[in-house]
């Protein structure tokens, strides 16, 4: 049991202070707290990371072997906010931008795109190949909170909030930052997933001495995956922050990519 000590004994969702350690992960723990029933891991980057600056040819290297990951979801990102959204003349925010893919077709439609990206290494890339400049400040940095309050027509982040530090923190700043009428779009792993419920099975009956598929869940290293959220969590948290919930739609294709993850809309009123 977590003494009054643990940092992780707070829930990072609801604040209560009873989350105690449930499943056991080979460099980590995940935590669930009992009032919600949110899953996160004992680990926070922090401010400080160890990644290089510059693109040296281990980095480059690493970046076009992961180049392509997810690269096929951003044109299916683009119709979703359309739904919605008309980008041309749009102010827009990508929050965990990666390497700027989805900002350039935002730029395409005629949008001003701006983005965050923590990684140095991705930053550097970003503007040697896509001569785009990716700001490191966090949306809850005064950079953004002091200059750009109520600014965005337009704020995604695509794969980005089971990564962070503190969900609620990004997400309240996200909405400061967004203009009344704004949308915010977002997705995320989806926690109700046949493996992670399997995970769990097996990892309760194996006395916590399996984790199964757990490890691909959540990851200590940097950026890694911090949290797992269900629908009701995301779209709850979405609300806390002042926002509401707007119907997106899958067709197949989108239906088809999407099918292990959550994707939500939400308006600033």
């Amino acid at each position: 049991m977590p003494t009054h000590q643990d940092p992780f004994s707070r829930c990072k969702l609801c604040h209560e202070d009873d989350s105690t350690p449930t499943y056991q992960l080979g460099k980590g723990v995940i935590y669930r707290c009992p009032h919600c029933d949110f899953h996160f891991l004992n680990h926070l980057d922090g401010t400080t990371s160890k990644e290089e600056a510059s693109l040296s040819a281990d980095g480059r290297r690493y970046i076009k072997s992961r180049i392509t990951e997810g690269e096929h979801l951003h044109p299916l990102r683009l119709q979703l906010v359309q739904q919605h959204c008309s980008l041309a003349g749009a102010m827009s925010l990508d929050i965990g931008a990666g390497l700027g893919q989805f900002m350039l077709l935002l730029q395409q439609q005629g949008a001003t795109a701006l983005g965050i990206e923590p990684s140095a290494l991705r930053r550097a890339y970003s503007h040697e190949v896509y001569g785009l400049e990716l700001n490191p400040q966090l949306a809850d940095d005064d950079y953004w909170q002091s200059s750009y309050p109520e600014t965005f027509d337009l704020m995604t982040l695509w794969d980005v909030i089971e990564h962070v530090d503190d969900p609620r923190s990004t997400l309240t700043a996200a909405a400061t930052l967004l203009k009344p009428g704004g949308l915010i779009y977002l997705d995320t792993p989806d926690r109700k997933v046949f493996s992670y419920r399997l995970s769990q099975i097996v990892n309760r009956l194996s006395g916590g001495t399996i984790p199964l598929f757990l490890s691909h869940f959540y990851s200590s290293l940097h950026y890694g995956h911090k949290q797992i959220f269900t629908r009701r969590q995301i779209t709850a948290l979405l609300q806390d922050c002042g926002l509401v919930p707007v119907p997106v739609l899958l067709d197949g294709p989108a239906n088809r990519a999407f099918s292990r993850k959550i994707v939500l809309a939400a308006h600033k009123p």
